[in-house]
């Protein structure tokens, strides 16, 4: 948690939750039962958002409070009055399921949730206590945001999103789904709808922002996204708005 994921592990994690995110493509597709009906446990969007509601609610002020008297932050803090503003509308839109790429999701998808082989080269994912039925790239922006180190996660973001697209779209194929051909989901949706989740993904850094504060690397690591995030004007009006439409 305090060094964060290397780059060979952010690729193992993200080929390792592609295999579900497939599987559960596949199940959807190929069975008549709902995947809602198959799994009766699923964390359901309106719970969902309650629930990560209250933990914004005591985040909120935490993070204000940890962010008052950093240099170049006040800007950020404003824009965290946005978000605030919407912060139910925005977690129920881009916690709901997306057509046509309507799946499993883990939806607490970071590295404290994560175990690897010593020798490398295998990846095991836990905690499934909050798995819903989402949007795929709500767990790869969580992964990204909340566990690589800013310059790992500037650096190596987009080859990340190839890894995982890759692995997503062949285990797709193996399991008689055709993500790009049949269901016309493209790398350009894949790259709007990773933008969009990354703000789901800093609402709930957000929600646990008690973990971070305290640990130096992980409060860079969450200051750094919000300046990022912030940059890229994701944290604008107009942006949370289209999330909330998406």
């Amino acid at each position: 948690f305090s060094n964060g994921l290397t780059l060979e592990e952010a690729g193992l994690a993200l080929e390792a939750i592609a295999k579900v995110h497939a599987l559960s493509l596949g199940m959807r597709i190929h069975r008549t039962k709902s995947l809602n009906e198959t799994y009766p446990f699923l964390f359901q969007t309106d719970k969902a958002t309650n629930s990560y509601e209250m933990l914004l609610n005591r985040g909120l002020p935490q993070l204000h409070a940890f962010l008052e008297d950093k240099p170049d932050m006040s800007p950020i803090l404003n824009g965290m009055m946005n978000i605030s503003n919407e912060m139910k509308n925005i977690i129920s839109s881009l916690l709901s399921p997306r057509e046509p790429i309507a799946l499993l999701t883990h939806t607490d998808f970071w590295c404290n949730n994560l175990l690897f082989r010593n020798d490398g080269g295998h990846c095991i994912i836990l905690d499934w206590q909050m798995v819903t039925y989402s949007r795929p790239t709500n767990d790869v922006a969580l992964l990204i945001i909340s566990s690589l180190a800013p310059e790992l996660r500037r650096e190596h973001k987009n080859l990340l999103l190839d890894k995982y697209w890759r692995a997503f779209t062949s285990f797709s194929q193996k399991v008689n789904v055709d993500v790009e051909g049949t269901l016309g989901y493209t790398w350009s949706n894949l790259l709007e709808d990773y933008r969009q989740s990354q703000l789901l993904a800093t609402l709930l850094c957000i929600g646990s922002v008690d973990v971070a504060i305290g640990n130096i690397n992980a409060e860079q690591r969450l200051i750094e996204v919000l300046r990022d995030l912030y940059a890229d004007k994701m944290f604008s009006q107009q942006a949370i708005a289209q999330c909330i439409s998406s």
